[in-house]
């Protein structure tokens, strides 16, 4: 079953192979551009599989213009810039192998989607407008739907876990809504300086090339990571990344050699990290207009690996010490499974008593927020001054919302702060066939 556990098997151990570990509960998530179908292609089933045991099972891609997260040709290459739907060309590692991202979705999206058809832009447009409507009349947010037989034509919130239409799931589902991104690099396993993968969490994985075919089964390691989920509290993005991506550290007691320089970038003088003004660099050259890389486009040729420029990549904003202690702490716990190679980078929550205004007019949870910069290295590469994960999903609506509603706590539940419901096609328009064959 998509997204149930199993506590009887340990954390994914150390193992300097090239063998991945079983898949985890996140992995079987369901991708957005499952979920986001063309409405005539509903009902769709939470567990159709794609993975099995150790494997994941890769099918062609079908991305079109309408395939809205990281537009256009793939979701997995494009790096999101100040919207997540705005985005920049990819980050290319010191091996000159593009970094790789995925999203997925867990069953409380997947139900509330389902529920409320939200799977259809038409059906977000429509309930969008009546929740606008009686804000405006009563001056208050609409009452949420609470049982099948309330009024849930207006726009409904985000799943916070206590929602009725998620009684009927098993208990480890029964969270509210979350969405996860991952960055994944190729693993250099031969030749000068190759990586060391038992310091990666791995998988053999296939990606979408530019012309719908996938490449060959590809040895990765995870190197970057989101957890954004709504609780009864508000919004609480985290994210974390692999320890070696812009710093080198032995830790003590470390059963592996460390590389030879970090993964995006090639080491600083004197054992220091390497920095770059505003956290990258192409060609000698960060901050300045041009330099970062342009996004891939429907129809643009493939650069071949030898023809890519690399991009050096630093941290901006150092990790703060009371993070890094939670680090140490869960790092020596973890100490025997591969997961000790990873580090919480921060996480943003409400601060109910101090508004943070860097963070700008925002709504009362990422507004009264406790952390002002909040980066991860491999997925905001190039917003590492000033952004964070509320400042950037603050843009985040469903359909319909045609200009931003006030920050007001009557319009609160329409900064859904999640980019994925955009990605719902219209039932009214044709459903278009793509060049493989299928619908997309």
């Amino acid at each position: 079953m998509r997204g149930e556990p199993d506590p009887s098997q340990p954390l994914a151990p150390i193992l300097n192979t090239d063998t991945p570990g079983d898949v985890v509960v996140w992995e079987t998530y369901m991708s957005p551009q499952t979920v986001f179908v063309h409405p005539q292609q509903w009902p769709v089933s939470w567990n159709l599989p794609d993975f099995t045991g150790l494997q994941r099972i890769s099918r062609p891609p079908c991305y079109t213009q309408s395939y809205a997260y990281g537009r256009p040709f793939t979701p997995g290459i494009n790096q999101p810039y100040t919207s997540a739907n705005v985005p920049t060309g990819p980050v290319v590692d010191q091996n000159r192998n593009y970094l790789r991202v995925e999203v997925t979705q867990n069953q409380a999206y997947f139900d509330y989607i389902k529920q409320f058809e939200y799977y259809d832009a038409d059906k977000q447009a429509e309930a969008v407008k009546k929740y606008i409507w009686y804000a405006n009349k009563h001056n208050a947010a609409p009452p949420a739907a609470t049982s099948p037989s309330d009024n849930a034509s207006r726009f409904q919130p985000l799943p916070n876990g206590n929602e009725f239409y998620l009684d009927k799931l098993p208990d480890y589902a029964q969270q509210g809504m979350t969405e996860i991104k991952a960055a994944w690099k190729v693993l250099k396993t031969e030749g000068e300086n190759p990586d060391i993968p038992g310091r990666y969490f791995r998988r053999i994985l296939q990606f979408p090339l530019p012309d719908g075919s996938l490449s060959e089964p590809t040895l990765m390691g995870l190197v970057g990571f989101h957890i954004h989920r709504v609780t009864p509290f508000g919004h609480l993005p985290s994210t974390f990344e692999q320890v070696d991506n812009v710093r080198i550290r032995k830790r003590f007691g470390d059963p592996l050699p460390v590389p030879a320089h970090p993964a995006l970038n090639p080491g600083g003088k004197h054992g220091r990290p390497a920095r770059y003004p505003n956290g990258y660099e192409v060609n000698g050259e960060g901050g300045v207009a041009g330099v970062i890389p342009l996004p891939y486009k429907e129809g643009d040729p493939w650069i071949q690996q030898e023809e890519r420029e690399m991009v050096n990549v630093s941290r901006v904003t150092r990790i703060p010490p009371a993070v890094q202690m939670v680090n140490f702490k869960y790092q020596a716990l973890l100490k025997d499974s591969v997961w000790s190679y990873y580090q919480l980078i921060g996480t943003q929550q409400k601060n109910l008593k101090t508004p943070n205004y860097h963070l700008g007019p925002g709504i009362p949870g990422p507004q009264r927020s406790n952390v002002q910069n909040l980066v991860n290295t491999t997925l905001e590469t190039y917003t590492q001054k000033g952004f964070s994960c509320a400042r950037c999903h603050l843009n985040a609506f469903p359909h319909g919302v045609e200009s931003f509603p006030p920050y007001e706590k009557r319009f609160e539940d329409l900064h859904v702060m999640s980019f994925l419901l955009l990605n719902a096609k219209s039932g009214s328009d044709p459903e278009e066939t793509s060049e493989c064959g299928i619908s997309n």
